[in-house]
């Protein structure tokens, strides 16, 4: 089943995106909306990868930008926010120079047009977000129906078994070869990015307005508790950790109410660790985490070496393996048909990035994280944002983290993600709107 619903399933999501402009109209809202609510349906692919490997959410914003360019090339001068054009300009010319430095330049500059459709969500988003100030609400009321979704979707798996997926062949990570324990991916190909998902999401159940009523609020606050039980199926210790800096976070500077519920919810979780056996599920695999460490560390030294010996463009994007298969043939995975499996990324996204753009293209990259995150801060700090802002700095946080561990953002589904909260902390209504519009 999973074989044909791979080929089904992205044909019948660009018909519900088009039902979705017939009946809602042709606008950057209504698409923006049907991105974020079908959200785990956009990282499907439409062509093989022989024809580019596009997927559901280039066709859509492909579409966007050819019938929607007027919104798109909108220049608002009162919103302050060209740093962000310019660190995106900063990352296009590393690419493109560096592409001329790269031993694989066919790979760097097509992967330069692979990139446009995130650029294009985002600039869509953000210029709806100053438009319509409510736009926002509505913006994470459509990710809660896709997190709903694929919070089912995993609790569906854990019953009828992983056979309901639309994948015909998951992640090696889905099973343990050493425990034989299960790690539910979801809709996901891959237990990490579900994990990562599940964290970063579960904070927007956090996020309500002020006239929400007890009913539809404790709703939300069940979901927030079932997300952690499916972030530990997805059995990702790095998601994990990243929710629980999420809620540290929350907990620390959040709303009285927040620091109730984290500190409840600790105190579960500790009693739920005693109570359950350390033999099982994510627990088990804490035992090894001294030699999972070693063995990264050493896989982190080597792409260090190679970040020293291209610093400032770096090796071109995308181009980790095959630069690997050439200069460092240590670095692969041994598969069971005897097979060798070379790397992909160095097990952690932060280098990754390093070793492929150079110093400058990392600096760009970080800066399009921090920025955001410190300058919520400062705005909470100075009374200019409510303290729901903190939510949305946890959900990036909460994913920031784990990238220590994996290269996650090429699933779309991730990096709509990390996108949406940068673009929400940067147009967050300031605390005279919010006051007056729950008034």
């Amino acid at each position: 089943m999973a074989d044909k619903l791979i080929f089904i399933l992205p044909g019948i999501t660009l018909l519900l995106f088009f039902a979705n402009i017939f009946f809602r109209g042709n606008n950057v809202q209504s698409c923006m909306l049907f991105v974020l609510a079908f959200l785990p349906l956009m990282d499907l692919k439409v062509t093989k990868e022989a024809w580019g490997g596009f997927k559901t959410f280039d066709i859509i914003c492909l579409y966007c930008l050819i019938f929607l360019l007027k919104e798109f090339i909108m220049v608002n001068l009162n919103t302050h926010n060209n740093f962000y054009f310019f660190l995106f300009l900063v990352i296009v010319i590393i690419l493109l120079i560096g592409g001329l430095a790269s031993e694989f330049p066919a790979k760097t500059y097509f992967n330069v047009i692979r990139m446009l459709p995130i650029f294009i969500f985002g600039r869509f988003l953000l210029t709806e977000f100053y438009k319509d100030d409510r736009f926002y609400i509505k913006a994470i009321n459509a990710l809660k129906i896709s997190y709903v979704v694929a919070l089912s979707v995993l609790f569906i798996q854990t019953i009828v078994g992983l056979r309901f997926t639309f994948y015909p062949v998951l992640g090696p990570n889905t099973i343990d070869p050493v425990f034989h324990t299960v790690r539910y991916p979801g809709v996901f190909f891959d237990s990490q990015a579900s994990g990562q998902f599940l964290a970063m999401g579960s904070f927007l159940f956090l996020f309500l307005e002020k006239d929400t009523t007890k009913k539809m609020a404790m709703l939300n606050y069940l979901v927030f508790a079932l997300a952690i039980a499916g972030i530990l199926l997805a059995g990702s210790r790095a998601a994990l950790a990243g929710f629980g800096l999420g809620l540290v976070l929350v907990i620390m500077i959040g709303s009285g109410q927040y620091r109730v519920y984290g500190i409840t919810i600790i105190t579960i979780g500790a009693i739920a660790y005693l109570v359950l056996s350390p033999k099982s599920g994510i627990f088990e695999r804490a035992s090894r985490i001294n030699d999972d460490y070693s063995y990264r560390a050493s896989i982190w030294r080597d792409a260090l070496n190679i970040a020293k010996k291209h610093p400032m463009l770096g090796i071109g994007w995308n181009n980790y393996q095959n630069y690997i298969m050439r200069h460092d043939q240590d670095q692969y995975l041994e598969l069971e048909n005897q097979e060798l499996l070379y790397f992909t990324q160095p097990e952690n996204g932060y280098l990754k990035i390093l070793v492929e753009l150079g110093y400058i293209g990392f600096a760009a990259f970080a800066l399009y994280l921090v920025v955001p995150v410190v300058k919520g801060l400062i705005y909470f700090f100075t009374n200019l944002y409510d303290r729901r802002v903190v939510l949305l700095i946890a959900v990036l946080l909460s994913w920031m983290v784990p990238f220590y561990s994996v290269y996650s953002i090429t699933d779309y589904r991730l990096l709509i993600m990390v996108t949406c909260m940068i673009v929400l902390i940067v147009a967050y209504p300031q605390k005279d709107y919010n006051e007056s519009a729950s008034a």
